[in-house]
């Protein structure tokens, strides 16, 4: 009888510790998933970060091409127009810096900064400025926007293009609306934009552009509803004022002019 009753304990604890096992080993499993999910979504992040760092250089790299053959005809040293290159780079990169430190707390709410091709995007969600078919900035839209205005009140040499963009889905006007379709309407929006940038008074209007993109230019292909509210989206394209390459570019046209 003793004998039955410790061989009944004894498998007991077998079941016991053969189930804190098993949840052990479950929780492990869990933690060890998650970990190779975030690495996962780390080393994406990367990767862009990566193609936007190539798309940078090729276009610096185009832009000394296109100098180089007539640097020196214009009275330019190969040491001076690097020197120029560099100041658009370092121009850039103290914008986004500070960009990103501005719009910080909007991380979550359909805004980011990228660069690409030697201009800085900020890009935002229709969800975070306008509601659905409407041009009126939201409260939290608007405070983003004169976040942004801030930082570009702060670097008079930045150009400022502002675009609106709409999904493909063609807009509903109604008897007296202003708008009435998807041009008037990504237009609307990045004029409502442009607006309260220039409330603050350090961003001279000369420098800002405002631009109705409609359905045009994507970033999402597909008509499925996530891919039409990542289009429907407003930009603003931030990009140095770099006069300087600009006449070094026509001197080196007039310059090949000449030579044929």
């Amino acid at each position: 009888m003793k004998t039955g009753k410790i061989v009944g304990l004894v498998c007991t604890a077998g079941f016991v510790l053969a189930g804190a096992v098993s949840c052990v080993s479950m929780k492990t499993y869990r933690q060890t998933q998650t970990r190779a999910l975030r690495c996962e979504h780390n080393s994406a992040a990367l990767l862009a970060e990566v193609e936007q760092l190539r798309e940078q250089r090729a276009a610096l790299e185009a832009q000394y091409g296109a100098l180089d053959s007539a640097h020196y005809a214009g009275g330019l040293t190969n040491a001076e127009l690097r020197a120029l290159l560099r100041e658009r780079t370092q121009v850039l990169a103290e914008v986004r810096a500070l960009l990103g430190e501005a719009l910080q707390d909007f991380d979550s709410e359909g805004l980011s900064v990228t660069e690409r091709g030697g201009m800085i995007y900020v890009s935002v969600d229709e969800k975070l400025l306008f509601e659905l078919g409407k041009a009126e900035v939201s409260q939290e839209g608007e405070r983003a926007v004169l976040k942004v205005g801030e930082v570009l009140a702060r670097n008079p040499n930045i150009r400022i293009m502002v675009e609106g963009h709409t999904d493909n889905l063609p807009y509903r006007s109604k008897e007296g609306d202003q708008i009435v379709d998807n041009w008037d309407l990504s237009v609307h929006r990045a004029t409502a934009v442009v607006r309260i940038l220039l409330r603050n008074e350090g961003i001279a209007p000369k420098r800002v552009t405002a631009a109705g993109r409609s359905q045009y230019v994507p970033v999402a292909e597909g008509t499925g509803r996530e891919a039409r509210a990542r289009n429907r989206r407003t930009e603003i394209i931030l990009t140095p004022d770099m006069d300087r390459l600009m006449e070094l570019l026509g001197q080196a046209g007039r310059i090949a002019d000449n030579a044929n």
